[in-house]
């Protein structure tokens, strides 16, 4: 897996620098290896694992900060993460003539010009196209903000508070965001009102159900459109692309923690809604999504879930964090097989490939290599390549895991 990084490959509108990943695709190519190629728009820097800084193209975030594109929290602050989805059909972005492009046109631009770029291994050497969709390329809202303060287990905050989400709000569903939200993001559910567990719970009635639902569904529609934008460049390459040989995915953030609250918090506050309802079911509103933008691809998209290596009983050291990765990853699985979905997956956070045997172990379980069914894992993705990734220990433990799957 490498990142393609929107603001290091587009410095100005529509003048595009692949060579590095070319020169990725011609050594894995020799190597009889294959990549999963994301594209990347979002910042790199302030996040988990981040060691390096690449913001996005200036040219496209001093005029999403002029015009309030950029997603804000209710007292104010703005995150560089990603451009908010409230922007993905304003035509205010440059490109190289005089016309101006919707964030969806730069998506798709940018996107056609990788793929032509990388020629003839496209299909062969790259095998997958990752569609990124949010911070850390993953389909949600940047509740959680490292560089801001965020510890976890903190619930995060609502990021609907930009000129941008607040006029979506008001025109499609003729509210403003309620009160009772979290302001401190590293509150506990517990702590805030409309999340509390009780008889009258605020998110499952009134405004704050119908805000919930409407930040979750705008979402999952922003995942849908950006997928289409991916389809389409695949269609202005000309080339047919074999769909056994070549496939998208998205990936979904495993936001393991207060799973086992009725609130769901970390994950409302995030965009998936998993609590306004007893049916309500964001990894099955996102599976469907899947499905249909697969359909209408002509190609698999795969469901790209984190936080395979951990375990329920992982956090019981921060009883309050309501932990429950398994039970998560049992949920989404479940969806991936109704909608028919390839389900892959990633490890949350780095571990020693060396000394991993637990981590590895717990991977293996969710794999379920063993099966002929829908419930066998497509893929994973082993963060993060370093140092220690290719010290001979660490390749021989890697070389045990995958003779043993």
């Amino acid at each position: 897996m490498a990142d393609i990084w929107w603001g290091l490959c587009e410095p100005r509108p529509q003048e595009y620098g692949f060579q590095g990943a070319k020169e990725l695709c011609d050594l894995l190519k020799s190597l009889d290896l294959e990549l999963q190629a994301v594209m990347s728009f979002h910042q790199c820097g302030g996040n988990v694992g981040d060691t390096v800084n690449f913001p996005l193209p200036a040219w496209c975030l001093e005029v999403a900060k002029s015009k309030g594109l950029l997603y804000k929290s209710k007292d104010g602050v703005v995150t560089e993460d990603c451009l908010s989805l409230s922007a993905d059909h304003q035509k205010i972005f440059p490109s190289a003539s005089s016309s101006t492009r919707t964030a969806l046109q730069c998506y798709q631009d940018y996107m056609t010009a990788f793929l032509k770029a990388m020629g003839q291994h496209i299909g062969s050497t790259v095998c997958e196209l990752q569609v990124g969709m949010g911070p850390c390329g993953e389909l949600r809202y940047p509740s959680y903000m490292m560089s801001n303060g965020w510890n976890w287990p903190g619930v995060g905050l609502i990021m609907c508070y930009d000129d941008g989400m607040l006029k979506m709000l008001k025109d499609e569903v003729d509210i403003q965001p309620p009160e009772g939200f979290p302001e401190d993001q590293n509150a506990m559910p517990e702590d805030v009102a409309m999340f509390r567990a009780g008889p009258k719970m605020g998110f499952r009635s009134g405004n704050g159900k119908a805000f919930l639902e409407w930040y979750s569904s705008v979402l999952i529609h922003h995942g849908k459109e950006v997928l289409a934008e991916a389809a389409k460049a695949v269609e202005k390459t000309g080339q047919a692309y074999p769909a056994e040989k070549f496939c998208f995915s998205a990936k979904v953030s495993g936001l393991h923690w207060h799973v086992t609250h009725p609130s769901r918090a970390t994950e409302a506050c995030a965009g998936y809604n998993c609590c306004t309802s007893e049916t309500a079911d964001a990894y099955m509103e996102i599976a469907k999504m899947l499905a249909e933008s697969s359909t209408a691809a002509k190609r698999p998209v795969l469901f790209n879930f984190t936080c395979m290596e951990m375990t329920n009983d992982g956090c019981s050291g921060v009883p309050n964090a309501l932990s429950a990765p398994e039970d998560l990853i049992a949920q989404v699985r479940k969806a991936a097989i109704f909608h028919q979905v390839p389900l892959a997956g990633e490890n949350a956070l780095e571990f020693d490939l060396a000394t991993g045997e637990a981590a590895f172990r717990q991977i293996g379980k969710q794999i379920r290599s063993f099966s002929p069914g829908l419930d066998m894992m497509h893929g994973l993705t082993l963060l993060r390549l370093s140092d220690n990734f290719v010290k001979p220990a660490s390749l021989q433990q890697l070389a045990r895991f995958v003779t043993a799957h």
